[in-house]
């Protein structure tokens, strides 16, 4: 299947190249005969500690490192663009088709992946030649993959990567005498029965305790943890050419969150709401959202701007109280965690001395200094072993990674070949599900023929615009 997929992109890039023409390409250089590299990124870093005066907002840490590497470098100039999480899956393959991509893309790999099989982007084992045993070798695995002869390349450089737990506000259950419902700090683990009883506990017309969404695919990972809760899984045993959503287990995990949802336990706007969640979690109307260690950062963040209001028992303060324990799953099932890796990665250069100055600008952000600076920031695990632990000054974030280190890894299937065409179609399914539109079961069986049709043709194709159709 990879390698049929190989020849489709293939002849894609081909037909595409003939269609834009040389005309099209960014220029090389600007007047001052400086080569100019253009880096689009995530909106991952909005602080950096110590460097408060210099990051305000997203975008501001992009710019001071394009201006640390200009001093040094006077013969390139660094043109930074911030993407935010929209514009990420369509601006970026927009810039492709249109023969006008960045030089450096800073993304999820399970993005980047899909411009490798398209067969537009520079392999960068150079980057980090004699420097591998430094990289943690999960991050550095997952950021390999086979080019058309079969042989894994890096495609991009791993950075940072996260992985999933289930983030808390216990203030919420301890203000009202709740507390003895919640896993404990020392054994920050639920039964499945416990965290029923919770929810049911906190639910109210106020509080829908937990938080997700399926307006879109960014929202997968969170609705996907209750189907992991359950067992089911995206893909069976590293084969991707069929997903496995579609089975018994599925079913039931479905089912269990539309009911969820018809017990007030998740927000009545789960099919339409996009980030609001973590506004409604910093008011108090949301209370358990699966998500990585960086909450404590986005808290922060909320706090500096004023928009933590959460107050349960209503005597005018704060109830906010973060804290992290591994999801919750039904009786005999074990604990599976997606893990997730954010890259860099260059797409293809035709002109020998910009190769080499974009080259020279990745070692720069892949160094170790600069990787640790993005993983303080953001609170992500940092690619580098010699960036250290990060999070020695925060003991529970420290036993929380522990124990999720030593769970299995969910499989998203996240630098397959068709990965991100598949993930951007579950999401109408679901919310087929969750409007009542379709049981369970068919929403899933649809979702199950949909799919097949995408790994048949082995290429790019339309998504279905019908609501679970």
């Amino acid at each position: 299947m990879i390698a049929r997929r190989w020849v489709v992109v293939i002849l894609l890039a081909a037909g595409l190249s003939a269609c834009c023409g040389c005309g099209s390409e960014r220029p090389i250089r600007d007047r001052q005969g400086r080569i100019i590299v253009e880096y689009w990124h995530q909106p991952m870093v909005t602080t950096v500690p110590g460097l408060e005066d210099e990051v305000k907002e997203v975008g501001d840490f992009e710019r001071y490192l394009a201006r640390q590497f200009m001093a040094e470098n006077p013969d390139i100039v660094i043109r930074t663009q911030c993407l935010n999480w929209e514009d990420l899956p369509r601006k970026v393959p927009i810039s492709v088709l249109g023969g006008r991509p960045p030089d450096v893309l800073m993304d999820f790999i399970g993005r980047t992946s899909g411009f490798w099989y398209q067969g537009v982007l520079e392999p960068l084992d150079e980057v980090i030649a004699g420097s591998e045993q430094d990289f943690q070798p999960q991050l550095l695995d997952a950021s390999l993959l086979p080019d058309p002869q079969g042989v894994r390349q890096l495609h991009a450089v791993p950075l940072c990567g996260w992985v999933q737990v289930l983030a808390l506000n216990r203030a919420a259950w301890d203000v009202q005498g709740l507390g003895h419902l919640i896993p404990t700090r020392e054994n920050p683990r639920w039964t499945w029965d416990q965290f029923e009883t919770a929810m049911a506990a906190i639910a109210g017309p106020s509080v829908t305790p937990l938080g997700m969404q399926v307006a879109s695919e960014q929202g997968d990972y969170r609705v996907l943890q209750f189907f992991w809760a359950f067992g089911a899984e995206v893909y069976h045993d590293r084969d991707y050419s069929r997903v496995a959503l579609n089975s018994r287990q599925g079913v039931e995990a479905l089912g269990w969150l539309v009911a969820a949802k018809q017990k007030g336990w998740i927000q009545s706007n789960v099919a339409t709401a996009g980030y609001g969640f973590f506004e409604m979690f910093w008011q108090g109307r949301t209370v358990a959202i699966p998500s990585g260690v960086s909450v404590h950062q986005a808290y922060s963040n909320a706090v500096r701007d004023d928009k933590v209001t959460a107050d349960f028992n209503g005597d005018g303060r704060v109830d906010m109280d973060i804290f992290y324990t591994l999801p919750p799953t039904r009786p005999g099932v074990a604990v599976s965690l997606p893990v997730a890796t954010n890259g860099l990665a260059v797409f293809k250069q035709a002109d020998p001395a910009k190769r080499k100055a974009v080259m020279r600008f990745v070692r720069f952000l892949a160094s170790s200094q600069s990787i640790g600076r993005y993983a303080r920031a953001s609170q992500m695990l940092p690619s580098r072993k010699s960036v250290g632990n990060i999070f020695s000054d925060q003991p529970a974030v420290t036993e929380i990674l522990s124990r999720a280190s030593r769970c299995d890894v969910a499989d998203m299937g996240a630098t397959s070949p068709n990965y991100y065409d598949i993930r951007k179609r579950l999401p109408a399914y679901l919310q087929a599900a969750f409007l009542g539109l379709k049981t369970p079961a068919e929403a899933l069986a649809g979702f199950e023929r949909e799919t097949r049709g995408v790994l048949r043709n082995g290429g790019p194709s339309p998504p279905n615009r019908e609501p679970g159709g």
